[in-house]
């Protein structure tokens, strides 16, 4: 089992990772093979999956996560919702500190270690992401996911958040400033995500990231940047699911909740549980 680094304003926490999928499990397969390389490993991890099918639970079962599953409405984008079920059943295993990524995100091997190093109560933690290309991205194979390969790989944009971790530790340190929620690569206390109701479940594809973020700030937990020491390794994918009409919806959501100062969604946690 894994504890939190100890800190004077701290207890003792135990940790789970939240990974995002849907119906793609070759991906999901590569992200929990690096998770299972990690430095520290996580004492769980969790897949919210948001509809998916037989081969997503298969990789799941293989690879020991537990899966928690929430049918897609209307075949509509629905992380929020799968994401929210699985906050729900960390509290119900008793974790008290949670980081979230993407099944089709890769993490460095030293993630977990570095957000444990700079978590607090009333802080949410966020990394970079290091997007690989089309060809680093289709190229990859299992065992290069094991020797980590893919760290290494020049083929992408954003080098400047790989860089060898003592650069990166010290930069952060030296540029040292707040950051939006981001849905691949973030952390925070358990407490403080029930503090805001989770993931607004309004939102499809499009600022629900963001948003979350804003509501955590309005609710006093600061975002805290580690972008040049933490960073996951995004896979290249097209976007068949975004819609137009829907960002700018969320687009609208995203302003209201800044306008009013609001830390809470009535469309949450909450109303999950709720079943």
């Amino acid at each position: 089992m894994l504890r939190l680094l100890r800190h004077p304003s701290t207890e003792w926490a135990r940790l789970a990772v939240i990974v995002a999928t849907f119906e793609q499990p070759a991906w999901l397969d590569l992200c929990l093979r690096a998770w299972s390389r990690q430095v520290a490993s996580p004492s769980q991890i969790l897949v919210a999956d948001d509809g998916s099918g037989p081969e997503t639970g298969a990789v799941i079962a293989r690879r020991g996560a537990v899966h928690v599953r929430r049918e897609r409405r209307d075949n509509r984008f629905g992380k929020c919702a799968a994401v929210n079920g699985a906050v729900e059943r960390a509290r119900e295993l008793g974790f008290e500190y949670l980081l979230f990524t993407d099944g089709d995100c890769l993490p460095a091997r030293d993630l977990l270690q570095r957000h444990l190093a700079e978590a607090r109560p009333g802080r949410f933690v966020a990394g970079g992401v290091v997007r690989l290309s089309r060809e680093a991205s289709e190229s990859l194979r299992p065992e290069d996911v094991d020797h980590g390969a893919y760290e290494r790989d020049p083929r992408c944009d954003k080098r400047r958040y790989a860089l060898p971790r003592a650069a990166g530790v010290l930069l952060d340190a030296l540029f040292s400033r707040s950051t939006p929620w981001k849905g691949g690569n973030s952390s925070a206390f358990l407490d403080d995500l029930v503090k805001v109701n989770g993931y607004d479940e309004r939102f499809g594809w499009g600022s629900e990231d963001k948003e979350l973020g804003v509501r955590l700030e309005h609710a006093g937990v600061r975002g805290f940047s580690i972008r040049y020491s933490a960073p996951v390794f995004h896979l290249w994918h097209e976007r068949p699911y975004v819609r137009v009409e829907e960002v700018a919806k969320n687009r609208i959501l995203l302003a209201e909740t800044r306008r009013s100062r609001s830390s809470w969604t009535p469309v949450g946690l909450h109303r999950a549980s709720e079943g």
